[in-house]
C-alpha cells in the first residue's frame, strides 16, 4: 500500500498522528523515531510539491561508464557515483555539445537542500543533504554523490536493482546561473556550465533516456539571435567604413586636382 499523503486543509498535528498509526508505516518503520522522522519528511514533501516549480530547470543523464554507480557496504549499503564529471565533453544534446566547468558547483551545494530521488520522484525518495543521508562533494572528477537509502521497499529494491545492474545510469537535475556558449569555426555549437544556480536532485534512473534539453535549446537560440545581430552590425559597420574611405578618396583625388591646377597656373 502507498504511504500516507497530507490531505487538503489537513494540519500538519493530525497528519503526523494519522502517519504515525498507518498500518503500513508501521510495517515499513518499527522504530518510532525513525517512522516520526518519514512521516515529518512525507509533510514536508507535500508541502514541497505545492510550491511553484521554476521553468527553467535542466536534466542530464550520465551514461553508463561515466556514473560508476555501485553499492558499498552489505549491512548498512551505501549507493555511490558520480552525478556530474568535469570537462567531459556530452555527445550532441540537439544542435550542440556541453561541459561542465570544475568551479560550477562550488557556489550551490552549500546553500542547497538535495534530494536523493529515484527516476526523479519525489515519491521515490532515497537520501537528502539536510537529513544527512546524502553527501555531495566536489572532486578533480566531478561532483560524487553517497546515498543512505533508507529501509524501505523503494531503499531496498534501488539497492537490489543497482547491485543486479538493471538500474545503470545517473541523473540530476538544476538551474544554470552561468553558461558560455561559442561557436566553433565548422559552424557546431559548445556550451561550457559556468555556474550552477541551483542543484534540486540526483540519483539513479531506470532509462537514461535522451536529456531534457529544452531550456538549453532556448538559451542557444538566444546566442544565435545574439550572434546573428553581432554579424548584422559588424556588416553595417564594414558598409560605414567603405562609404568613409569612398569620401575620402575622392577628397584625396579633388585636392590632388586643386593642388596640379594651381601649379599649373603659376606656370
Amino acid at each position: 500500500m502507498p504511504l500516507p499523503k497530507p490531505k487538503k486543509n489537513e494540519k500538519q498535528d493530525d497528519f503526523i498522528n494519522r502517519c504515525m498509526s498507518n498500518e503500513t508505516m508501521k510495517e515499513e518503520y518499527e522504530d518510532n523515531d525513525q517512522r516520526l522522522a518519514v512521516c515529518y519528511s512525507l509533510w514536508e514533501q507535500e508541502k514541497e510539491s505545492k510550491k511553484e516549480k521554476p521553468t527553467n530547470i535542466e536534466r542530464r543523464i550520465m551514461s553508463v561508464e561515466d556514473v560508476d554507480m555501485r553499492i558499498e557496504g552489505d549491512d548498512k549499503p551505501k549507493i555511490v557515483g558520480y552525478a556530474a564529471k568535469f570537462n567531459k565533453w556530452s555527445k550532441d544534446l540537439g544542435g550542440f555539445r556541453e561541459k561542465i566547468h570544475p568551479k560550477a558547483f562550488d557556489e550551490v551545494l552549500d546553500k542547497a537542500d538535495v534530494r536523493a530521488l529515484k527516476n526523479h520522484d519525489p515519491n521515490l525518495i532515497l537520501g537528502r543533504t539536510t537529513s544527512g543521508t546524502l553527501s555531495l562533494k566536489i572532486n578533480t572528477v566531478g561532483l560524487r554523490f553517497e546515498i543512505e537509502p533508507p529501509n524501505t521497499s523503494t531503499g531496498k529494491d534501488t539497492v537490489e536493482e543497482i547491485r543486479r545492474k538493471d538500474i545503470t545510469g545517473c541523473s540530476f537535475a538544476f538551474t544554470t546561473a552561468e553558461d558560455d556558449w561559442k561557436y566553433l569555426e565548422d559552424g557546431k555549437v559548445e556550451r561550457t556550465i559556468m555556474k550552477v544556480a541551483d542543484l534540486y536532485d540526483v540519483g539513479p534512473v531506470t532509462y537514461p533516456a535522451y536529456p531534457d534539453t529544452t531550456v538549453a535549446a532556448r538559451t542557444l537560440e538566444i546566442f544565435k539571435e545574439q550572434e546573428k545581430s553581432k554579424d548584422e552590425i559588424t556588416d553595417e559597420r564594414k558598409k560605414d567604413i567603405e562609404r568613409k574611405l569612398k569620401r575620402a578618396e575622392f577628397s584625396f583625388n579633388y585636392n590632388k586636382m586643386e593642388i596640379e591646377r594651381m601649379k599649373s597656373a603659376e606656370d
